[in-house]
């Protein structure tokens, strides 16, 4: 099979089309034809070495939508041809987080990596039968996104009525925010640096759309806006916006932290938060249960997948390029030869 590799940490010319071996299912694995693979922002952190660096060759990518084409012994309910989504949050199944259905609380937890290649090899547990009525790019780029916004909107307890401020909306990341806080009732802000993306934005029927030059402070704005500020804000970006984000958030507010694009590297007073009784939430991923909770919305139209551009496997760099120059409304998908 062909599969996209990663020998050494550094740009997107690192990722190699390259023939591997066929993978083999295990005890209650299963073997899928990759027909559709999404790229998240964590491929490239993990192409770029901010994960460590590998030991042996890697293949990236978490979310993926295919067929089954093999079974291993001990599974069942699952049949050759059947088109399944991945479902990307391992863990170990058996610890007290676990039972408790909150699987990215595991010690064991991690994300599946592998699905930029012709097929993939996965526990049985993780793969969901695919909503009807969706092509295998759409399934596939559901995962990651929707997971992640499902489990913190649900953790910051966003009631209808409620408004949040989310960063970087365009993302495949934001837009599944925007749906998800929307389908709660919430009012939402959606922050973008790009005038067409505005647009699309509100071409979609997202109103409150704010435009941002990556520089100014936009708390005053969102404060004028709604008063004492949102009830939540979500922040994608790190360095550049989390001191604007602690600002404009109203007093016993919450800031979620879902990633660094612009650095990892904040200061704060600590002050601010205890006086003001802020929540600052940590957002990785999201329990096992969500995705199969979310599927059957996208089924009925409820949630929409947004795609951006499909790319043939062997063009990963170029999706990698494209997603790092910010030029990107929804996902981007690979597609293996054959897809």
């Amino acid at each position: 099979m062909y599969a996209i590799r990663i020998h050494e940490p550094g740009g997107p010319g690192v990722l190699r089309y390259e023939e591997v071996p066929v993978p083999e299912p295990g005890w209650g694995e299963v073997r899928i034809r990759v027909r559709a693979a999404a790229v998240n922002h964590r491929d490239l952190w993990i192409r770029q070495g901010l994960f460590g660096g590998f030991a042996e060759p890697f293949i990236p990518g978490s979310d993926a939508a295919g067929e089954v084409d093999a079974l291993g012994p001990g599974v069942s309910g699952l049949a050759p041809g059947d088109r399944v989504v991945v479902n990307p949050g391992l863990s170990c199944g058996r610890c007290a987080a676990c039972l408790a259905g909150m699987q990215n609380a595991c010690p064991h937890f991690r994300i599946f990596d592998g699905t930029y290649a012709e097929y993939a090899v996965l526990p049985a547990a993780n793969l969901l039968p695919m909503p009807s009525g969706l092509t295998f790019a759409e399934a596939a780029s559901i995962g990651v996104p929707f997971i992640t916004a499902e489990d913190f909107l649900t953790r910051s307890g966003l009631l209808p009525g409620q408004t949040v401020v989310v960063w970087a909306a365009t993302g495949g990341l934001g837009l599944a925010t925007v749906q998800l806080a929307r389908l709660r009732g919430a009012r939402v802000l959606a922050v973008t640096r790009d005038p067409g993306k505005a647009e699309a934005l509100r071409g979609r029927q997202f109103d409150e759309v704010l435009l941002w030059d990556g520089q100014s402070d936009l708390t005053g704005e969102v404060r004028a806006r709604t008063g004492e500020g949102p009830e939540l804000v979500v922040d994608s970006l790190g360095s550049a916006t989390f001191r604007q984000s602690l600002a404009m958030v109203r007093r016993g507010g919450t800031v979620v932290t879902v990633g660094a694009t612009t650095g990892g590297r904040v200061e704060l007073e600590l002050g601010e938060v205890f006086r003001r009784r802020l929540t600052v939430l940590g957002a990785y991923l999201g329990a096992s249960g969500i995705l199969g909770r979310l599927l059957p919305l996208f089924a009925r139209g409820v949630l929409q997948p947004v795609i951006e551009h499909t790319f043939p496997l062997e063009q990963a760099d170029q999706a990698h390029e494209q997603l790092e120059a910010g030029a990107v409304f929804g996902k981007l998908i690979l597609e293996p030869p054959g897809a």
